[in-house]
């Protein structure tokens, strides 16, 4: 994606100050994530906050946006969003490690709807000279399993956890979110085009014991060329973006 303001259709990102801009998974992750009951809701690793504002459009007036990011220019750019973002919603922004967020703000542990995370996910990869960049992409400040320790602690029972990670994961995740008491809801392998096998899993999680049944599928994004967008991704992504 481009530099400079991002514009969605109903509202605008400015992204200059974050080292990741809005990108393919965070749009993904934001306009299926689903918002059934959440009335309080954390992104984790909001970069510039525009996932959650994508959930902000489909969330219940006065409902609550909580934004945590550990780098301090990304922090303060997601603030700004927060602030322009125009519904009618309670935000906030806030600086520090996910792993601390219940200590550091106890009236958050227990109490939140819904958790979704587009973290960084690349281990042992390649790293940027710029160190915003690797906050951003990597996982040396934020792990697999502190992610979903963080989110057993500030999620209420019942809540739910929505995360996207690289397919070659799955496992990974599936067994740290286990291993902290979640149950699987569903999962949706994401393919960029219809030839190419899935390089993204999508999963809902549920913090405590779900009866219900697994729901697995696929979203394809591109049929055969690049911006021949399907269908079913349009079905997502038009009540968010431009030209669609």
């Amino acid at each position: 994606m481009a530099k400079g303001p991002f514009h969605f259709k109903r509202f605008s990102i400015e992204q200059d100050g974050a080292a990741m801009k809005v990108g393919t998974d965070g749009i993904v992750l934001g306009c299926w994530t689903p918002i059934r009951g959440a009335r309080k809701v954390l992104d984790a690793g909001a970069g510039n906050g525009y996932v959650g504002i994508m959930l902000l459009q489909r969330m219940e007036p006065n409902s609550t946006l909580i934004g945590v990011e550990i780098e301090h220019d990304a922090a303060v750019q997601c603030r700004d969003n927060y602030e322009r973002q125009p519904f009618p919603m309670q935000t906030q922004a806030w600086q520090g490690r996910l792993q601390d967020a219940a200590d550091d703000k106890p009236e958050w542990a227990g109490t939140i709807d819904l958790m979704v995370s587009n973290p960084p996910f690349y281990r042992d990869k390649p790293k940027s000279p710029i160190a915003a960049r690797n906050f951003a992409r990597h996982d040396d400040s934020l792990k697999m399993g502190e992610v979903v320790a963080a989110a057993s602690r500030l999620l209420r029972p019942g809540g739910r956890l929505c995360a996207i990670w690289p397919q070659d994961r799955e496992e990974e995740w599936s067994a740290w979110a286990s291993g902290h008491g979640f149950s699987i809801m569903q999962t949706v392998q994401v393919q960029t085009m219809r030839h190419l096998a899935p390089k993204r899993i999508l999963s809902e999680w549920i913090k405590g014991e779900y009866d219900g049944q697994r729901a697995t599928s696929t979203l394809t994004l591109e049929g055969n060329a690049t911006l021949d967008f399907t269908d079913q991704y349009l079905h997502y992504v038009r009540p968010y973006l431009r030209g669609t």
